[in-house]
């Protein structure tokens, strides 16, 4: 039997150093490769890459925020069905809804607030036009037993199954069919990329990438990093294209806390979980 070599007691408190030095990252083996995730709560975890080397750079053009939807709820807020009115900037809102992230939900038409695709929040459908793009994110189930986030396939899967069991759907363009089948062909055309994921455990990938690349090098991009990636699909690209955390472990070392976002109409945020006894609210 094979015996591991023992660690030297100096490097093992090097090792250690290094941690503590590094503001509390915490390196985890995911997905066939370790990945610097910095865990700002349980459950809320966000790392970055340089889409160069696919590697971790604290200064990296791809950003990623892996959410446990066990542990938080995500939502899709739209100003349409808000009563904000306006297109607000991701900022405002995280800030005006308590969100602790936010990304675009997905593209829009020409008047400035109609999402492109099919589009239903609870009991009320935000855009009935329901098109040819086969993924689907569903949120909050019907059934409890069901998974809190999934990503569906459908041409699997119609989209009349994924709203009878989820309360919140959102139609948009697939970027990787499950399991890990990337669907978008190599092509002249590059862009930068927001894009919403789900991990082999379940898990919500935002994701948000500066550099401009063809959708098909972006799914080579994140099936190769240590994500663990089963299924994706694009929600924006170029300037409308965001990512904000609004967390207090988190400073952007790229964005710069003078950068304001553009204003989106429908948005797809990370709120806190409801407590299970929580009294209900006044009123309701």
């Amino acid at each position: 039997m094979s015996r591991r070599p023992e660690i030297p007691v100096v490097v093992l408190w090097g090792l250690i150093w290094c941690c503590l030095a590094s503001g509390g990252v915490a390196c985890r083996e995911t997905g066939g490769g370790s990945a610097p995730w910095r865990v700002l709560e349980p459950g809320l975890e966000i790392a970055r890459f340089d889409s160069r080397t696919a590697i971790s750079a604290a200064t990296g053009d791809l950003t990623v925020l892996r959410v446990d939807p066990e542990r938080w709820r995500l939502v899709v807020m739209a100003t349409t069905d808000t009563g904000v009115g306006l297109p607000l900037s991701l900022d405002r809102w995280c800030r005006d809804f308590n969100l602790v992230a936010a990304i675009n939900a997905g593209m829009y038409q020409r008047d400035g607030k109609t999402h492109v695709g099919y589009c239903k929040v609870g009991d009320r459908v935000i855009s009935e036009a329901v098109n040819r793009y086969r993924s689907a994110a569903a949120m909050d189930p019907v059934k409890a037993d069901d998974p809190p986030f999934r990503i569906f396939d459908l041409d699997d899967t119609p989209l009349d199954s994924v709203t009878a069991a989820y309360r919140t759907v959102v139609q948009n363009l697939r970027l990787i069919k499950r399991r890990a089948e990337s669907r978008w062909p190599s092509g002249p055309e590059t862009w930068s990329e927001a894009a919403l994921g789900e991990d082999e455990q379940g898990r919500a990938l935002l994701m948000h990438c500066t550099r401009p690349l063809s959708m098909h090098d972006f799914n080579r991009l994140i099936l190769d990093l240590p994500l663990a990636v089963v299924a994706a699909q694009h929600l924006e690209g170029n300037f409308p294209a965001q990512l904000w955390v609004n967390h207090p472990g988190w400073t952007d070392p790229v964005r710069g806390p003078a950068a304001q976002s553009r204003v989106l109409p429908v948005i797809l945020g990370v709120a806190a979980p409801v407590p299970v006894n929580a009294p209900a609210p006044p009123g309701r």
